[in-house]
């Protein structure tokens, strides 16, 4: 967060905290780990991305995305910032998890909250994909239910990577599971890449 006085960086937090359900977060000092990208307008931190580049594979995982307050069209051009800095760096692909919204018992604002984000990001070219009992390990061991959905960045090469070798590559760069982990072949089973 270099170049952000206290009262930004306040700021930011601020966004993290209100944007994110208590058990979808971490410390907030945690996410020094990654790269956080700040938007700053001029009334300061209008949202942030915290990403993590995916090893030698030019995948990026988007860890965090919030912005605050809604409906200024923020999301929108920090999002077209977040995919040309990335694809001027030479990645090819953005991907991240949502929640799901047919979540067994979740409340109906919830649902809809989750519904809203997935509508998002498929206007701005995610894509939703066809991945099936996907519950990455959390700091918590809550695992709740999640979709996986990615973006292609900069010129589209054709259909990107084999799923198979998104989810194993999501799963061990971004979780730390290996391959073999239960969890892992859980979900490689379920979405028929075994």
């Amino acid at each position: 967060m270099a170049g952000l006085t206290d009262a930004e960086v306040a700021r930011v937090r601020e966004i993290y905290e209100s944007a994110f359900p208590d058990e979808l977060t971490a410390p907030f000092e945690d996410l020094l780990a990654d790269r956080l990208l700040v938007r700053v307008e001029d009334d300061g931190p209008t949202g942030f991305a915290l990403v993590r580049d995916l090893g030698e594979t030019g995948w990026t995982f988007l860890r965090y995305y919030a912005v605050g307050p809604r409906g200024r069209g923020v999301g929108s051009r920090m999002w077209a910032d977040l995919t040309a800095q990335l694809a001027t760096e030479g990645r090819t692909r953005l991907v991240w998890d949502v929640e799901d919204p047919d979540e067994p018992g979740l409340a109906d604002h919830a649902v809809e909250e989750h519904r809203r984000r997935i509508v998002f990001y498929e206007r701005l070219g995610g894509r939703l994909l066809p991945v099936r009992e996907y519950f990455p390990p959390h700091d918590d061991g809550h695992a709740p239910a999640l979709l996986l959905m990615d973006a292609p960045l900069g010129a589209p090469s054709g259909e990107g990577p084999p799923l198979r070798d998104l989810v194993v590559g999501v799963y061990a760069r971004r979780y730390g599971l290996a391959a073999d982990h239960p969890a892992v072949r859980r979900t490689l089973a379920a979405s028929g890449l075994l």
